[in-house]
């Protein structure tokens, strides 16, 4: 017997294939900016952690996050000499220019602080008076990073 056409479950089974591809492609091709942002942000983020578990780790050699004034990047710097990024495990600088390295794909994304510079002292705690305050933004959308005054945890919220 020969058979001609598809069943309903083999059509039922393409739909639910295409469906699946759409679910996965409509968020990724819909929301790049906010998709970029949060992925800045979490950089941003991991880097403050790197600088308060690394001053932890070795409170004789504290680091800070130094914000660039042109709001596009930062670096990891020792607190004492803060003109120079140290270096990263592969011996590239830690720091971070939107548009290169790390960074690309996040050219058009800004960074505002009312600090410059961001540190932590050995026991994990904010070493600054007042918590700062750090967004980050892109195409009008925008991304702030709380940071605990006493625990030094670094939290992504959208405003």
């Amino acid at each position: 017997m020969h058979r001609r056409g598809v069943t309903l479950i083999e059509m039922v089974a393409v739909v639910a294939v295409l469906l699946g591809i759409t679910g996965i492609a409509i968020p990724m091709l819909g929301n790049d900016a906010g998709s970029r942002l949060g992925a800045a942000a979490m950089m941003l983020r991991d880097d403050l952690e790197q600088v308060r578990h690394r001053t932890i780790a070795d409170p004789s050699n504290p680091l800070a996050l130094i914000v660039g004034t042109n709001g596009q990047g930062w670096r990891i710097t020792p607190l004492k000499e803060t003109a120079q990024p140290i270096e990263r495990h592969d011996g590239e600088a830690w720091e971070i220019a939107f548009g290169e390295g790390r960074a690309t794909g996040f050219e058009d994304v800004r960074i505002q602080s009312d600090a410059d510079i961001i540190w932590f002292d050995a026991r994990g705690v904010l070493g600054m008076n007042q918590k700062p305050k750090v967004q980050l933004s892109l195409d009008g959308r925008k991304r702030s990073l709380d940071i605990g005054l006493v625990t030094g945890l670094v939290k992504i919220r959208s405003p």
